[in-house]
């Protein structure tokens, strides 16, 4: 049988950086290919390129057997091929209705919009992913993971033969992921070829029936379903066997009781819940931050961050009642924020390594204009080799990084001005293996140094693996206090799942 897709030996260069060196996938009528590899390895790129965005500089493509002129450029609903972006493509002033079709417009005679058709198109997108939302929401006003759901519906109302999903589950929960799986499944019966692209190993286990495997720009193997090990496929993607990786590792044991208490929230609210926020944070600990996902977690370090105002409460650093209305404030008391969305909250895109890098300090800095340059190009080397920034470039543009290398370029430009406390907003979200493991252990090297850190993540294995304890949220309030024995994945779920039964008794 002819397949739906066959890419061979696709090459693209961003300058002097090689984003795909010799990239090859086929794919099958009815079939769910997972496409894996760590970040930086190509494998968004590629989906660009077969969707048409970009232009390789060399390679082939046939679809449905029939050769594509990638030089010429194609529409990607030319060839029925629909990409749910990583990094959306909603326009954040429309509605929900108007982003769904946009481009793709029904008019009637006159040229006029026909609202009532584009509203129902959009009725019918959502309905089987997120029947609650309104088509009248504009789209600034949702969840991640609701813009999340309307990117899939938008690429769904294409009718695609090609369905390309780009990290589709690094803001859903789980039920949400649940019900994505039932329409992939849905599709691949209907006959629709889907490439999944995810870091979530136990999720592309479970949906693909095969494995494309990218390392340095080129696909280096192929896995069918039955033979779809996870040990293997990692050590595909790294070129490296797990005791080789730095694997996710118990927390280390200080030998110490950590006593002296750094950050203090007092009755703190976080809007509609009647009960404030109330927690401690001591100086070297890991606390992390539980429960089921949109349970006031996150309000929680935008509070402490500068980012959200508390209606009530009282915050303390060091026993000392502090007030925090700008980010600014946070920083100058040494309390600083890895946002959850790199791109609208971490980073200068348009700019340089080397200016994100060091921007905190130059606006910290009373004198604007004579500023030690050589001394922050040899700080930024520094922190680029801490983080192993790939490529390690301070003059890289950071819109052309991965996303896991741009996410170490957002906490690494905190880690120069040694913080005292560090907010972590889901900071792994979408970041492989190896980056992860690297990204813990600058996290507790943190720790042993002295500085405490608040953590939230949405992987039950990163709080049990890196804190000391976890506090479990549920409508707004901690409900539970996990440490010691009982820290293991079983019991944080288990304590998330009764929120609200434990928060009532």
């Amino acid at each position: 049988m002819t397949p739906v897709l066959e890419a061979k030996q696709v090459r693209k260069k961003f300058g002097g950086v090689v984003a795909l060196a010799d990239a090859s996938m086929t794919l099958e009528k009815g079939e769910v290919c997972g496409l894996v590899g760590a970040n930086g390895s190509g494998k968004t790129t590629f989906a660009r390129i077969i969707s048409g965005l970009i232009k390789p500089d060399g390679g082939e493509l046939y679809i449905n057997g029939s050769k594509v002129d990638l030089q010429l450029g194609f529409e990607a609903e030319q060839f029925s091929i629909a990409l749910v972006h990583q990094n959306l493509s909603l326009v954040p002033e429309m509605t929900i209705w108007e982003n769904i079709n946009l481009g793709r417009e029904d008019t009637g005679r006159l040229g006029f919009v026909q609202i009532d058709k584009a509203v129902n198109k959009a009725h019918e997108a959502l309905k089987e992913l997120a029947p609650h939302l309104s088509v009248y929401e504009r789209v600034k006003n949702l969840s991640p993971s609701q813009k999340q759901l309307v990117e899939v519906a938008k690429a769904l109302s294409k009718h695609p033969q090609i369905l390309i999903l780009d990290e589709p589950t690094a803001s859903l929960s789980f039920d949400q992921v649940k019900r994505l799986f039932e329409i992939i499944n849905k599709l691949k019966k209907q006959g629709t070829s889907i490439i999944f692209i995810s870091h979530r190993l136990p999720e592309v286990t479970e949906i693909c029936d095969r494995l494309v495997v990218f390392r340095d720009g080129c696909s280096v193997g192929v896995i069918e379903r039955e033979k779809i090990n996870q040990e293997e496929v990692v050590f595909l993607i790294t070129g490296k066997r797990g005791e080789e990786i730095g694997k996710v590792k118990a927390k280390p044991e200080s030998g110490e009781t950590k006593a002296d208490t750094v950050l203090e929230m007092e009755d703190v609210s976080l809007g509609d819940s009647k009960e404030g926020i109330n927690l401690q944070l001591k100086r070297g600990e890991i606390v992390g931050l539980g429960g089921l996902q949109g349970q006031g977690q996150g309000k929680i370090l935008l509070i402490l961050g500068g980012l959200l105002s508390p209606t009530t409460g009282n915050i303390k650093i060091e026993g000392k009642s502090v007030v925090i209305r700008h980010p600014r404030d946070a920083i100058r008391e040494g309390m600083f924020l890895v946002p959850g969305d790199r791109e609208r909250e971490g980073l200068f895109l348009p700019h340089t390594v080397f200016f994100n890098l060091i921007y905190p300090q130059f606006s910290q800095r009373e004198t604007k204009f004579f500023l030690p340059w050589k001394e922050l190009e040899s700080e930024a080397n520094r922190i680029i080799d801490m983080v192993a920034l790939v490529p390690p470039d301070k003059n890289m543009i950071v819109s052309n990084l991965s996303g896991g290398n741009q996410q170490k370029v957002v906490i690494g430009k905190w880690l120069a001005m040694s913080p005292r406390i560090l907010l972590l907003n889901d900071p792994t979200k979408g970041v492989d293996v190896e980056t992860r493991a690297n990204f813990y252990q600058i996290v507790q090297d943190l720790a042993q140094k002295g500085a405490s850190v608040l953590f939230y993540s949405t992987d039950t294995d990163e709080l049990v693996a890196n804190c000391d304890r976890v506090l479990i949220l549920f409508e707004g309030k901690i409900t539970q206090e996990i440490c010691g024995e009982e820290l293991c994945k079983e019991r944080l779920l288990e304590a998330s799942l009764r929120g609200g039964d434990i928060a009532e008794n």
